[in-house]
């Protein structure tokens, strides 16, 4: 099997607001002609090429790249959509900076014990909102001024420029169930199989193919898991309307984020690769969603 992983980030995407959005999100280019070059050296040797969360159009362009015919490689399509997963999507109130729409999710000490609170995981954007997240969460806690403290019971961030025995000691705590929260950026998730997560929350609009995956952290275990987004009212320069996403392209980073900020439909639905395939119209048979479009 040739393995070869990453986030593409082509001449167009590295200038896209989408792109921007997520600070440690891998800047990868995966050299085709090379990985076509040891395909050649694999004649009637069977191959497995795994792609995650890529368009059908992506795939289109890289056998074309790879001078693969269509008629010489299988499809099997998996089903992407996990039904014991709800998502929840909110405008927010107060701006992406302050974070202080997170002030809901939590509880005071008086009321819910730290052991209580569900395992969860709030992604930002930025490493520096990973700190404002901190502050929000041990304000609405009634902890304030916690977020300095190393060995916090409630809340710990991970990010890309966190030093490795900081990180170690992150993930290790976490799943010994120490603190029952993590504010990461999207440095951490990836690789990670945490069974006892039960709520992701993502902090500000983004690329639907990175917010995939961050929320995809939720519910290993097969249990009911929720997925909370906090997306921006409006975006500066961005496309606010549904009249504005019918004109522009839909195939551009920039335009797939802001459709999923104010889309109507089903989330679900909204986050299906192909809206052509079996398995979406199979989605559409099934009873009613309870994201928060439905």
């Amino acid at each position: 099997m040739l393995y070869s992983w990453g986030l593409v980030a082509n001449k167009e995407a590295k200038k896209s607001s989408a792109h921007k959005r997520h600070q440690d999100r891998a800047v990868f280019r995966p050299s085709y002609g090379d990985l076509g070059r040891q395909m050649m050296a694999t004649e009637n040797t069977p191959v497995l090429l795994l792609s995650a969360t890529c368009r059908p159009i992506a795939i289109t362009e890289i056998l074309k790249s790879l001078k693969i015919p269509e008629d010489n490689i299988h499809f099997s399509h998996a089903e992407l959509t996990r039904p014991e997963l709800r998502i929840l999507r909110f405008p927010m109130e107060s701006s992406l900076k302050s974070a202080n729409d997170l002030m809901n999710m939590f509880g005071n000490k008086k009321e819910v014990n730290s052991e209580d609170i569900v395992p969860t995981l709030i992604y930002s954007g930025t490493r520096n909102a990973t700190f404002q997240v901190m502050k929000v969460v041990n304000s609405a806690y009634g902890t304030a001024g916690e977020e300095y403290n190393p060995d916090s019971a409630l809340i710990r961030r991970y990010h890309a420029g966190t030093g490795d025995m900081d990180k170690d000691d992150t993930i290790l705590g976490y799943k010994r169930g120490e603190f029952p929260c993590i504010s990461s950026t999207m440095a951490l998730g990836l690789g990670q199989n945490w069974k006892q997560v039960q709520r992701v929350i993502h902090m500000g609009r983004g690329d639907p193919s990175c917010i995939n995956q961050m929320i995809g952290r939720c519910g290993r275990d097969g249990k009911p898991g929720l997925e909370i987004l906090f997306v921006e009212r409006k975006r500066k320069f961005g496309l606010n309307t549904p009249e504005a996403i019918k004109k522009a392209d839909k195939q551009k980073n920039d335009t797939r984020m802001d459709a999923l900020a104010i889309t109507p439909v089903c989330l679900r639905i909204a986050f299906s690769i192909d809206n052509k395939s079996v398995e979406y119209l199979y989605k559409l048979l099934r009873p009613t969603c309870t994201c928060i479009n439905s």
